[in-house]
């Protein structure tokens, strides 16, 4: 049976692939099908919503826009306006958002975008076609502003300060926006940006934007923009800094500690060296009004990958994080500020210098140092980037630095270099994608097998999506600051970790289309495989995956996978603390169902059912989570995942669960609470995280954080008892101007 599926498998990776080279599509240059000629603002623009000036009177309007979801179609309906206007400081955006609906808004939370009806502008100053910069607000006027590139997805983590209002009416919703120039990066001598918009309407589950959009492709892709013609180009910004600091002080009480008061200062600086360049400095950084981790239960051999949420490393992040992919990866800025054993360090300052020396150059350069501590000596991080862009395509360069430093002397023999190499080839019409890179490590008296190579290729169009994708680590490939995973593999008998290179192959095909009425928007199918050898090409593992996923017209999902594992475990390992699995073959099969109720609804809810093998044992997975909407003010949460491995004797079996609730109250845009509980028994933890923000002036805040963390104890394992392990109330203050 399982020679059968594998065959029918590769037979059916072959006859996608002939089905997709045989497919075409219809393009059109959007950057001349799609112009706005913008005019200066004759009179004062008050952003108050209400689109009343002269300047919008006498504005080009842009219309007639394209539907994206559920399917692509000209003419969009409801109908939308947009207008753009500029004086020597601003670059104005207005929208009429005609609506007879109800408006759907589920937060008043900053950055949550794409659940609400809103609009979004998507600016590619620099006309590259692989950057956009992007501004969007809710119906209500909550903000969002995120960053894209060819390297990375959007990145809704970056903000900066810039003003929008709404108002709503009978028949239409309208925003105005105000965008500073000076945060904006531009080549002053260039008339011509890219431009589009996307509209989201909750009601009916439409996405609309300005330019024609490949149905395969996201608006937010400037490789689609169409054109902004400035009447004249804007000047160069002079003087153009923020600063911004902070004063925190803290009650903190600890394991085994008497309760101590805390207190500090600290300033981040963000300085625009020129209209495309732009340097941020940190001294003395606190990141306690960082958004805490959600935790996960991790059932894999391998340690997870976490998003970067610090805003110091946030903007222009894929100039460096866009190297090697998901799995391995030079650089990952979380690794700054832990030592070895990925405890956090405290930063003592940090200087990033990102943007456009020319309109086809972006460079990086990176240094941040750390603190000594008592377990960990100082460390100063250092990374350099270059990327030179040819057309959509580019190549781009890397290096890395950890050195280690005892006071002000480097500790001879304690660091870790990187260098990289990459390149891209990107088709003009988005479709083909093709890269290659070489990656090296150095490390104190290692000479050899210390390289990571990649490739791989990517085709999208209106129905096809396939991803194929190669790698080749070598034992001694390290990366102290970045993400190496597979590489480190942990033998349960000699309690150590044992480093085996892998070289892999990945590849993945997807059909998707889109019926045109009923109650389905889009059904997908697609097949998956993860090839992995050992670096002497001996079998490591392998997954086969067949899945099907049904999106509603409601929003609601249904996705179904079924999947064929086989894996050649190179050393003992154990799920449950019992007797180690031993070394060897495993083939397995299991079969996940999942499904999300309509999210636009005020209670929504989501459910998935895995159950199978697992090595030589068997595994059911029941994960749920439900949330209930006050609009828009509130989101009340509740998520439970119930794990049941079962193993033959003498390897035990075990209950992994994991509980996560979460409270979001908007008392109003400014002012948001929000709160964390969480309990994954795995890694024997209770936390608490709740969160006042108080948004007194854009981009300036006071937090009121509540910490509370406990480590949960198993008593001559009679029974489970909680130990606090930390426990802290925060205030903090900043101030940007």
């Amino acid at each position: 049976m399982r020679l059968f599926m594998t065959k029918l498998f590769n037979t059916i990776i072959c006859v996608c692939w002939l089905a997709l080279l045989s497919s075409q599509d219809t393009e059109m240059d959007l950057k001349k099908a799609f112009v706005y000629e913008m005019k200066p603002s004759i009179d004062e623009i008050k952003i108050d919503g209400k689109v009343e000036e002269q300047t919008w009177k006498r504005a080009q309007i842009g219309t007639d826009f394209w539907q994206k979801v559920p399917f692509f179609e000209q003419g969009a309906d409801p109908r939308t306006e947009v207008m753009l206007s500029y004086d020597d400081k601003f670059l104005y955006v207005a929208a009429i958002c005609y609506q007879k609906e109800a408006i759907v808004s589920t937060s008043l939370k900053r950055d949550q975008y794409w659940d609400n009806d809103g609009i979004a502008v998507i600016l590619d100053p620099l006309n590259t076609r692989t950057y956009s910069i992007l501004f969007g607000t809710s119906a209500v006027g909550v903000q969002w502003d995120a960053e894209r590139s060819q390297t990375s997805d959007i990145n809704s983590d970056w903000s900066n300060k810039w003003y929008v209002e709404t108002q709503v009416t009978e028949e239409y919703w309208s925003a105005e926006f105000a965008i500073p120039l000076r945060i904006l990066r531009y080549n002053p001598e260039r008339q011509e940006w890219g431009l589009n918009f996307v509209r989201n309407i909750q009601y009916c589950n439409e996405y609309h934007n300005w330019t024609a959009v490949p149905e395969g492709f996201w608006p937010p892709n400037a490789a689609f923009a169409g054109t902004l013609k400035w009447q004249e180009a804007p000047e160069k910004q002079r003087g153009n800094y923020n600063l911004i600091p902070y004063v925190v002080g803290a009650v903190v009480k600890e394991k085994n500690e008497n309760t101590r008061l805390d207190y500090d200062v600290g300033l981040d600086a963000k300085v625009s060296l020129s209209s495309s360049l732009n340097l941020d400095l940190t001294v003395n950084p606190d990141f306690s009004q960082v958004e805490v981790d959600e935790l996960v239960t991790n059932l894999t051999r391998f340690s997870i990958f976490l998003p970067e949420r610090r805003n110091f490393f946030l903007e222009n992040a894929d100039i460096f994080g866009g190297f090697g992919n998901g799995s391995t990866r030079p650089f990952f800025s979380r690794r700054i500020g832990l030592d070895k054993n990925l405890q956090p360090i405290p930063i003592l300052f940090g200087a990033r210098l990102t943007g456009n020396i020319t309109p086809k150059t972006r460079i990086g350069a990176m240094n941040v140092h750390s603190r000594t501590t008592d377990l960990s000596p100082g460390q100063n991080q250092t990374a350099l980037a270059v990327n030179q862009q040819i057309g959509r395509s580019f190549i781009q360069g890397m290096f890395v630095n950890r050195q280690a430093f005892d006071k002000s002397s480097a500790i001879e023999g304690d660091y870790g270099r990187n260098a990289s190499i990459e390149g891209l080839y990107a088709s003009d019409d988005g479709k083909w994608a093709v890269w290659a890179g070489g990656h090296l490590s150095m490390k104190p008296e290692i000479e050899d097998k210390a390289m990571f190579y990649n490739t791989g290729l990517q085709f999208t169009n209106t129905n096809w999506e396939v991803l194929t994708d190669f790698n080749f680590v070598q034992q001694n490939y390290f990366a102290d600051l970045g993400f190496v995973n597979r590489r480190d593999n942990y033998d349960a008998e000699r309690d150590t970790l044992i480093r085996v290179g892998y070289n892999s192959s990945y590849t993945s095909i997807d059909y998707k289309t889109r019926p045109r009425t009923g109650p389905f928007a889009s059904h997908r199918f697609g097949v998956e495989n993860l090839l992995v050898y050992n670096p002497d090409w001996s079998f490591n593992e392998r997954y086969n995956r067949f899945r099907y996923f049904l999106s509603f017209r409601n929003t609601a999902e249904f996705k179904i996978r079924f999947n064929l594992n086989e894996t050649e475990l190179l050393f003992p390992f154990s799920f449950t603390g019992d007797e180690p699995l031993p070394s060897g073959r495993y083939n397995t099969a299991d079969i996940n169902i999942e499904y999300e109720s309509d999210e636009r609804k005020p209670f929504s809810y989501e459910l998935s059912l895995q159950t199978g093998g697992f090595y030589n044992g068997n595994l059911t997975q029941i994960e749920g989570s439900v949330n209930y909407r006050v609009q828009p003010w509130g989101n009340f949460s509740v998520g439970y995942q119930w794990n049941d491995i079962t193993f033959p004797d003498p390897y035990g079996s075990t209950l992994i669960t994991a509980l996560l609730s979460k409270v979001e109250i908007g008392f109003s845009k400014n002012l948001l609470w929000t709160t964390l509980v969480q309990y994954v028994d795995q890694s024997d933890f209770v936390g608490l995280n709740s969160r006042l923000q108080w948004r007194f002036l854009p981009m300036s805040d006071i937090f009121l954080v509540y910490v509370d963390n406990y480590d949960v104890l198993n008593p001559m394992n009679l029974g489970k008892e909680l130990s606090s392990n930390n426990r802290a109330l925060i205030l903090k203050a900043s101030l940007w101007f």
